[in-house]
């Protein structure tokens, strides 16, 4: 089973506005992310609805100590200058770095820092990959899926999320036969 820590409020904020949350929790995976993620959701209904994974104990956070917000707050200090990422984010990038975790960030910056880092980074397009990989949507559905998205996420890779739908809906016809 892959280990997924979720950064970047983004990722789960996109996954509920295209109404893939659901989906993404029945992919394979463990499931992390800080505590620091989960508050970073301004959204009252947003927060609500990630949070009850975490109830249900399919999402696990991970809280800081005394201790670790000092590591963390040193990292973070080491990384401002020349990444520009919050505190936040350096909360799941070092989370995901330290257990060898798979980092899933829609933020642009972070994914480069963190890859220098030697951590696997990946994006929402990624997810959606998985969800038709595993069987979990159509190609139609995420399709459809990854065009709501651009709607609402602008600073999405077009020219990757346009192939895929051209892929996608272009074996639309093939399937059918």
């Amino acid at each position: 089973m892959e280990i997924i820590a979720v950064s970047d409020t983004n990722i789960f904020i996109d996954l509920i506005e295209i109404g893939l949350l659901d989906e993404f929790f029945a992919l394979p995976w463990e499931i992390h992310t800080t505590d620091m993620i989960i508050h970073e959701l301004k959204v009252i209904e947003q927060k609500k609805i990630v949070k009850a994974y975490q109830t249900r104990g399919i999402l696990r956070v991970k809280g800081y100590d005394t201790k670790e917000m000092l590591t963390l707050t040193k990292f973070h200090t080491l990384q401002r200058e020349t990444t520009k990422v919050s505190i936040q984010d350096c909360s799941v990038w070092l989370y995901a770095m330290d257990k060898g975790y798979t980092l899933l960030t829609g933020d642009a910056k972070l994914k480069s820092a963190a890859s220098k880092t030697g951590v696997d980074v990946h994006g929402i397009i990624y997810v959606i990959d998985k969800l038709v990989d595993m069987l979990l949507i159509s190609k139609d559905v995420a399709a459809d899926k990854l065009e709501e998205l651009l709607l609402l996420n602008q600073r999405l890779p077009m020219s990757e999320i346009e192939r895929r739908v051209k892929l996608w809906r272009g074996n639309k016809k093939e399937d059918s036969l």
